[in-house]
């Protein structure tokens, strides 16, 4: 009897079409190129982070000045809320668009000297500097996610946050102005240069995700984010601005808008919270450039009369802006 053989193997004869379920799903358009580079992921993101900041603020400012047109000092303070609505990529290839309400007090002093009017023609030119410290409060924070899945994800976390910011800026610039009739009119163009040094404290806490799935159910679920992350940053930004201001009497009104490319290099150390972790903490290497784009309108009352030497004024009104950054980073 002979025996029945075995049913042969079959071998493809082109090896690409073997293991096509092995191979690696095809990667989002918004997903970050990542790389391992002496033990630490370097990450860069192509695509960039667009945020508005609708910004409103009130100012009281003083300002000296012993001889009419000569050199001048001022103080200020100011209170901003300054709430930021972001559009960016994440780390998992979806789009997040987050809103962050947030509080900003500011503190700070300026040095001013030029030449008003040249010649009589109404013409001058200024040259100043300023140091101030601002610190900025927020929480909590809103988003919404969408994943290349298809899944979509709601989020509300407390996340408080302290951020401490010191600016050292010098600019000058040409001024102009016509009067008449007790009306005045004036604007002028400004160069500035400002550098920032910052401080950021970030403290996990609480938080709430409602998640919608392509198919099934939606679910809602409590989480807790156990990170203290600590950050020092340091920012160069030159501004370009024009502006322009009508005053009668006491009351004056003010506008302008201006352009500021920024560069900032960052160093951020996360911790964790959980006693019972015994996870090292993260470091994290940025450098982040962008430009922003702004724009302001105020309302002023002077305190005091014109002819006096010192000023005191008042003033509110709304400072919004727009930028768009992107950059990298190394996390060991």
């Amino acid at each position: 009897m002979n025996a029945i053989a075995p049913a042969a193997v079959y071998r493809s004869p082109d090896p690409q079409q073997q293991n096509v379920n092995n191979n690696p799903p095809e990667r989002s358009f918004a997903a970050p190129y990542t790389a391992n580079v002496f033990g630490g992921v370097a990450k860069f993101q192509p695509i960039p982070t667009v945020s508005f900041f609708p910004r409103t603020y009130a100012t009281i400012a003083a300002r000296l000045t012993p001889i009419p047109g000569g050199p001048s000092a001022g103080v200020s303070a100011t209170a901003r809320f300054d709430p930021v609505i972001s559009l960016r990529p994440n780390d998992s290839g979806g789009l997040t668009v987050s809103f962050a309400p947030k509080m900003q007090l500011e503190v700070g002093g300026s040095l001013r000297a030029g030449i008003p009017n040249i010649l009589g023609t109404g013409v001058g030119f200024n040259v100043g500097g300023s140091l101030s410290q601002r610190f900025t409060f927020g929480a909590p924070e809103f988003s919404a996610t969408v994943q290349p899945s298809g899944e979509l994800n709601f989020n509300a976390n407390l996340k408080p946050s302290i951020v401490s910011q010191q600016l050292l800026s010098v600019n000058g610039g040409l001024e102009g102005s016509l009067a008449s009739s007790g009306v005045s009119v004036g604007g002028g163009v400004n160069q500035s240069v400002t550098h920032i040094t910052g401080q950021h404290i970030n403290v996990g806490g609480p938080g709430l995700q409602f998640t919608l799935f392509p198919t099934g159910k939606p679910t809602i679920t409590q989480n807790f984010d156990n990170t203290l992350s600590i950050t020092n940053s340091y920012t160069f930004s030159p501004r370009t601005s024009v502006n322009a201001n009508v005053r009668a009497g006491q009351v004056g009104a003010n506008g302008g808008g201006g352009v500021s490319p920024s560069f900032t290099l960052q160093h951020k150390v996360t911790f964790s919270t959980d006693l019972t972790s015994k996870s090292a903490p993260k470091h994290e290497f940025s450098a982040i450039s962008g430009v922003f784009v702004d724009g302001s309108f105020g309302l002023s009352v002077s305190l005091l009369p014109p002819q006096f030497p010192l000023s005191v004024t008042a003033q509110v009104g709304a400072d919004p802006r727009v930028s768009v950054s992107g950059g990298g980073s190394y996390t060991l």
